[in-house]
């Protein structure tokens, strides 16, 4: 069937554009009908009428109260601003039905666009019928306008035979979760509660942010997440700025030219080194990834990435770009990931497609127009500013920029303090099975 049966609800007519005001004429006629019911039935009975009446006045009042609270109201509302969207845009085709004196004709509408809408929760659906006319491509490019229009973003984009339907995500900033909700399981790292970065999917992540734009946080909530998770974290902070601190308590955390040219070679010559390490594998099989063989995953995290490049000299330069361009292109198999950190993503710096290979891409903060586009090209998307600590854009891999908001992180809230009990953790818990595994090939060898 060329339909997707839940995708439907209320088709959008032609008439709706007057909506609300038929509405409250029809609301109004039952009110005014069910009291001259009451006053004739109740004629000479004074203090029953009274009653009645203020019993009608009553369950009207709740009535109203329940349609806002279930948002049937801001339905009308909505169903109302698409039948005008679609009236205005003269997005339907007509034939002439008569002639005034006047001159003026009346048209009748012979092709409306099959518009449905469905609101679930905080969720809006509206699917269109697709028929290969000549408004085909206005319908299906409507995520700007229904954003603006229903003050909703788009979180996901469908396609089913000759349907095409829009779901919509209405208060956004309500999806945010508090730091201690992220949690990395299973290739998937949660931020939102519908947003996840699915690295074993679609790996590598790309964060760009002004300074004052949260990316740092973003970072380090990242990195705590991921720590907590049992990975191995390589971190590179050029700039000597909050991420270095960390290697007061982590291993594998460099800062100064020479030596994080050393981590990128050795993140590289560990992927190739994985590879081997999977084939010898007896679990192994084709396609498999590091998961299905019970390998750790790796992350190179690299902030201020375009600072640190525009450091170095031609060699060194095509040397760094050379081994990030093959771990990105090589790395998800292996479980070989990057998160690159940046002001700016120009394309000199991630050329050559591998911008376009980040599944998961962040922009906090507030950015031009260009900025925008960098991050994630040429789309229809009407970005707006809200002066909100981590808030932002992103786009999780399915092509849909949607808002974004970091993870609530407290202002008591202590980094250093908590990572260094984390790491305190996986070192007592690494000796743990360290003597566990010496104990049981001692007791194996002498059975």
């Amino acid at each position: 069937m060329n339909r997707f049966p839940i995708w439907k609800g209320k088709r959008i007519g032609r008439y709706d554009d007057r909506l609300i005001l038929r509405s409250v004429i029809f609301f109004a006629l039952t009110v005014a009908a069910l009291s001259a019911f009451v006053i004739r039935l109740t004629e000479g009975n004074i203090l029953l009428r009274v009653f009645l009446l203020f019993l009608i006045a009553v369950l009207c009042l709740l009535d109203l109260l329940y349609q806002w609270k279930s948002g049937h109201m801001t339905d009308i509302r909505n169903r109302q601003a698409m039948s005008r969207m679609l009236l205005e845009n003269r997005w339907f085709e007509t034939e002439p039905l008569q002639r005034y004196r006047s001159g003026g004709r009346m048209e009748r509408i012979t092709y409306f666009p099959a518009l449905y809408y469905r609101r679930k929760n905080r969720h809006i659906y509206v699917t269109v019928k697709i028929t290969m006319g000549k408004y085909q491509d206005k319908l299906l490019h409507l995520e700007e306008k229904l954003e603006t229009g229903l003050n909703c973003e788009l979180v996901k984009k469908d396609t089913k035979d000759i349907w095409v339907r829009y779901e919509f995500l209405t208060g956004v900033e309500k999806s945010r979760i508090d730091i201690q909700d992220v949690k990395a399981e299973n290739g998937e790292l949660n931020l939102m509660q519908h947003i996840s970065w699915k690295y074993d999917k679609l790996p590598h992540m790309l964060i760009s942010g002004d300074t004052g734009s949260g990316k740092t946080i973003f970072l380090l909530i990242v990195i705590k997440a991921l720590l907590e998770s049992g990975a191995v974290l390589h971190i590179c902070d050029p700039k000597k700025a909050d991420l270095s601190f960390l290697s007061r308590i982590m291993p594998d955390v460099h800062y100064d030219t020479e030596s994080i040219m050393e981590c990128v070679e050795a993140f590289y010559e560990g992927m190739e080194a994985r590879y081997d390490e999977m084939q010898e594998h007896p679990d192994f099989r084709m396609g498999a990834n590091y998961a299905k063989v019970g390998l750790t995953p790796h992350f190179l995290i690299f902030d201020e990435y375009v600072a640190f490049m525009d450091t170095l000299a031609k060699k060194e330069w095509e040397e760094v770009m050379k081994l990030i361009r093959i771990i990105i292109m090589k790395g998800r198999q292996a479980g070989y990931f990057i998160i690159l950190a940046c002001q700016r993503p120009d394309a000199k710096y991630l050329g050559d497609g591998v911008r376009d290979q980040f599944g998961f891409r962040v922009a906090l903060g507030s950015m031009s127009a260009s900025g925008y586009t960098m991050m994630f090209g040429s789309i229809d998307k009407q970005f707006k500013e809200k002066d909100i600590a981590g808030r932002g854009y992103v786009n999780t891999g399915n092509g849909v920029v949607t808002e974004f908001y970091a993870p609530y992180v407290a202002p008591e809230y202590d980094f250093f303090a908590e990572l260094s009990q984390i790491c305190e953790k996986r070192q007592q818990e690494g000796e743990m099975y360290g003597r566990m595994y010496e104990n049981g090939s001692e007791t194996a060898g002498e059975e």
